[in-house]
């Protein structure tokens, strides 16, 4: 059953431009089978500088930016929805991650919201813009605060220009319905760099650094500030 409240399953229901439903399937962006992004490297040997231990990867997905941490011996802590998990080649990831004893997973809510650890850094990799509701875009920063460490780190990853080119008939809440050829659709909604930062400044998130190595790539390390908010 299809259902609207916030992040209790990843299915939505919406209708488009033209008033027609749709269905947005937020686990239908998993991509098992690709290889690490380019700059996991650089972020394995900052992190390692840095003293960091304890990671989570929020939206994790296949694993793909999981398991290089892991093998890099990082204790890595990954986060998605239970449907997501179960998608083929992701659950073929998740055993490979789960004889690493540095490996552990929470599903998305009711897991994550219960655990007490504190994590050094997250991982934030082609996640908020795959989300169709700016509500629970935010509810992601609130909780990624509340679960990092003071002064721990925040690596965010999107592509931007990924919708150039669509009309006004593929428009879906404040962003964009792809695959239109299939019962149910993913979701995209670009954010400039501007946006990015402001987002993340409104949920005490600073930039420590940009590492984009392409145009169409936003590549972000933030820091967690020590202000509170309400």
């Amino acid at each position: 059953m299809l259902t609207a409240r916030l992040w209790d399953r990843p299915y939505y229901n919406f209708k488009d431009h033209a008033g027609k439903k749709r269905v947005i399937d937020v686990t239908s962006s998993v991509s098992p089978g690709l290889p690490p992004n380019e700059l996991t490297d650089q972020m394995i040997d900052l992190f390692a500088r840095k003293g960091v231990e304890q990671i989570v990867d929020f939206g994790a997905g296949a694993l793909r930016h999981t398991i290089p941490f892991l093998q890099a011996g990082f204790q890595v802590c990954a986060v998605e929805f239970e449907e997501a998990f179960k998608r083929k080649g992701a659950s073929d990831a998740l055993a490979k991650a789960h004889q690493n004893p540095n490996f552990s997973s929470l599903i998305w809510p009711r897991d994550f919201k219960k655990d007490k650890r504190k994590f050094d850094a997250a991982l934030l990799i082609y996640v908020l813009q795959t989300m169709p509701i700016q509500a629970e875009r935010r509810t992601v920063l609130k909780f990624l605060y509340k679960k990092l460490k003071s002064d721990a780190y925040l690596f965010y990853m999107a592509r931007y220009n990924q919708v150039r080119g669509l009309g006004a008939d593929r428009r879906c809440k404040d962003g964009y319905y792809m695959n239109p050829q299939n019962k149910m659709h993913s979701f995209y909604r670009d954010f400039t760099a501007e946006e990015t930062h402001k987002l993340f400044t409104n949920f005490r998130f600073s930039r420590d650094k940009s590492l984009s190595q392409r145009g169409t790539d936003q590549a972000y390390l933030y820091v967690k500030g020590s202000a509170t908010w309400v």
